[in-house]
């Protein structure tokens, strides 16, 4: 059972790249706008605050960076279901002898590795050219993936809307809008006081965000992390949002059978 699992893993992650290597340009397009756009963020940011130190601008890279990684992922399986849609093949894909969640489970971690790569590689590149400090600890890396399970709770949502409705994308749209926003992606919101401390709680990014400039940036390591409650907090947060990905993910998929529309678009 481990092995056919470990396969079917590898089976999607081979056609995720394959798909990917098709529309290379578009990734070398995204890519490079990145690449200009972000340090051209910073310049603005550099003339609007005098205090827009190295500092800042790190934090404002480890921000950017984890906001790209998780947009992906919170968008991933919309797409793969909205693909499946207009391709006429959404029915036989849920009618796989592998449970639909299982399956876009791990389409979701090919795009996952995938897009950690490119992330890896957009923010050395970056850091680089700016002359920005990253360092990239155990604490930070583990605090990643708690926050981009959270992000994929958020994705089985939005999947399970879309299997009812069809088309979502201006939900996707408007959530990561929010997301830039809300979450102190580009700037930290710590400000904010008490509204920050709603945004953490409410939101599955704000807080992994937060922790993880403190990881990267202040050095907090694994016991100062534990006493100040982000590894309970994310945690627990980051269940929730899987739980309740997985709750709406099914109620979606049990809508659409029973309405007879799997098949249509």
């Amino acid at each position: 059972m481990v092995i056919q699992v470990v396969q079917l893993f590898f089976i999607e992650l081979r056609r995720y790249l394959k798909k990917t290597w098709s529309y290379r340009m578009d990734t070398v397009g995204d890519f490079l706008t990145w690449l200009v756009t972000f340090p051209v963020l910073l310049m603005l940011f550099q003339g609007v605050s005098t205090g827009f130190g190295v500092e800042a601008q790190t934090r404002s890279l480890v921000g950017f960076l984890v906001w790209t990684l998780c947009m992906g992922v919170l968008s991933a399986t919309a797409r793969e279901l909205s693909q499946e849609m207009r391709e006429g093949t959404l029915e036989p894909f849920l009618l796989a002898p592998v449970a639909p969640l299982l399956l876009i489970s791990f389409r979701v971690l090919a795009m996952f590795v995938y897009r950690g790569l490119y992330t890896l590689v957009l923010g050395g590149v970056l850091a680089i050219l700016l002359r920005l400090p990253m360092n990239l600890t155990m604490e930070a890396a583990l605090l990643i993936l708690l926050t981009v399970a959270g992000a994929f709770g958020v994705s089985l949502c939005i999947g399970g809307l879309t299997l009812v409705y069809k088309a979502v994308s201006s939900l996707i749209g408007v959530v990561s809008l929010l997301a830039v926003l809300a979450t102190g992606a580009l700037v930290p919101l710590n400000s904010l006081g008490a509204w920050f401390t709603l945004l953490k709680v409410a939101t599955p990014i704000t807080w992994g965000i937060d922790a993880i400039r403190i990881a990267m940036i202040d050095g907090a390591n694994w016991r100062l992390l534990w006493l100040d409650g982000t590894w309970l907090g994310l945690t627990l947060q980051s269940m929730a949002f899987l739980g309740l990905g997985i709750i709406l993910f099914r109620w979606g998929l049990k809508r659409a059978r029973v309405a007879g529309t799997l098949g249509s678009y």
